[in-house]
């Protein structure tokens, strides 16, 4: 494995996305160090992202046909609608002279809640779409899920049979899916998140036996992260990063008077509350009860878009300064509930506020530096941002 892990953005928008700023979520995880890579959730316009990508032609640069496994979170249409499309092109267009038949290893692997299964067997077969290679769907499911489980679909004529897998006693999937490199094997776990409907949070880590295992906390859309606790302090390792979703944020009138005139901070927070969504005052604080090391914000709404590469100034930069502003301070004021890491120094941390080809990277060593690879983005868009100055909207 390389020293660094990395996770790469390719869409920060809320479900008020796309905009000419942000597409919607998608996140493309490289931890395993073998050429594979993982992805939480794919949005409509995922499979654009990657050839928008900076640096496209580059050994750096992410491709669809590495994407070996696929988790989703839920499955409001700002999280799935990729899916299909992705599909297509990772599996590839099918030749009569090479047919992959039923028992054929699947290409990729799909881990999401139930109905992720009849989503793509509908959407697969309605549309005519046949693909040349295999891929297998493995719902995550509750006792609820059991009972009201209809086991009498028909495959997809290109899909693998998947895997039931039923949480624990105590409303967890552990070590479901794994992944291999020299470090060790990395494995994925899951629980459930405080939204309006079904929804999951990932917690991807190395195993117990490194001297310094890492661990990454992904959330999908959500009002509390709380149901996770108990999951994340029984998995090894110190949280190296928590991407948690900041949808909502109150804006002071002294950083943008139009946004601070929409509603107060108290009618901002409960109005998030109310529909499954967190401000980056709840980031903050997930952050600092868990003990997390790297605090990158996601899930933005669609009133707050993203700055034109390179800024320093205007509009867009000040507002975003002032979410990660708020994030942080939470972060550094809330003690961790975890008394090995509650010593550890609150200096140094600064959240950080996603946006679309971010790349953040998970150091090897829990002492080594953060590093955000943020030139590159900066360097390769300018072209595309050059009709949105810090002004407009």
């Amino acid at each position: 494995m390389p020293q660094w892990m990395s996770a790469t953005f390719l869409g920060t928008s809320s479900g008020g996305g796309p905009t000419e700023s942000r597409n919607c979520s998608s996140l493309v995880l490289d931890i395993v160090g073998d050429g594979s890579l993982w992805m939480i959730d794919c949005a409509e316009g995922t499979l654009r992202q990657f050839s928008l990508q900076p640096q496209k032609d580059t050994a750096r640069s992410l491709k669809p046909s590495r994407v070996n496994k696929i988790f989703v979170t839920h499955m409001h249409p700002d999280h799935v609608m990729g899916l299909p499309t992705l599909l297509r092109n990772i599996l590839g267009f099918p030749h009569p002279q090479v047919v992959s038949s039923r028992g054929t290893l699947p290409r990729i692997d799909l881990y999401g809640p139930a109905g992720l299964r009849t989503f793509l067997r509908t959407t697969l077969s309605l549309t005519r779409t046949k693909t040349a290679d295999r891929y297998a769907v493995h719902e995550l499911l509750t006792s609820e899920d059991i009972r009201t489980l209809c086991n009498n679909e028909v495959l997809h004529e290109n899909e693998e049979p998947g895997r039931d897998v039923l949480c624990g006693e105590d409303g967890y999937w552990r070590n479901f899916a794994e992944g291999h490199s020299i470090r060790g094997s990395v494995y994925a776990c899951a629980g459930p998140l405080v939204h309006r409907d079904p929804c999951i949070g990932f917690i991807i880590h190395e195993p117990a036996s490194l001297p310094a295992p890492r661990k990454l906390a992904i959330l999908g859309d959500t009002s509390s992260a709380a149901k996770l606790t108990p999951l994340l302090s029984s998995t090894p390792g110190r949280l190296s990063l928590l991407v948690h979703e900041a949808t909502a944020a109150h804006v002071p009138k002294d950083v943008d008077s139009r946004l601070a005139a929409r509603s107060s901070p108290s009618l901002v927070a409960s109005k998030a509350q109310a529909r499954g969504h967190s401000t980056p005052i709840d980031a903050g604080v997930c952050a600092g009860k868990w003990g997390a090391r790297q605090l990158v914000l996601n899930h933005i709404g669609s009133k707050f878009p993203a700055p034109s590469p390179g800024s320093c100034t205007g509009r867009r930069v000040a507002v975003i300064r002032e979410i990660e502003r708020q994030a942080t301070e939470a972060w550094q004021s809330t003690p961790c509930d975890f008394s090995e890491e509650a010593s550890a120094s609150v200096e140094g941390r600064k959240a950080k506020a996603a946006y679309d080809f971010l790349t953040v990277q998970v150091p090897l060593q829990p002492n080594d530096p953060v590093k955000f690879d943020n030139q590159r983005v900066v360097t390769s868009l300018k072209r595309r941002w050059s009709a949105h100055s810090d002004g407009i909207h």
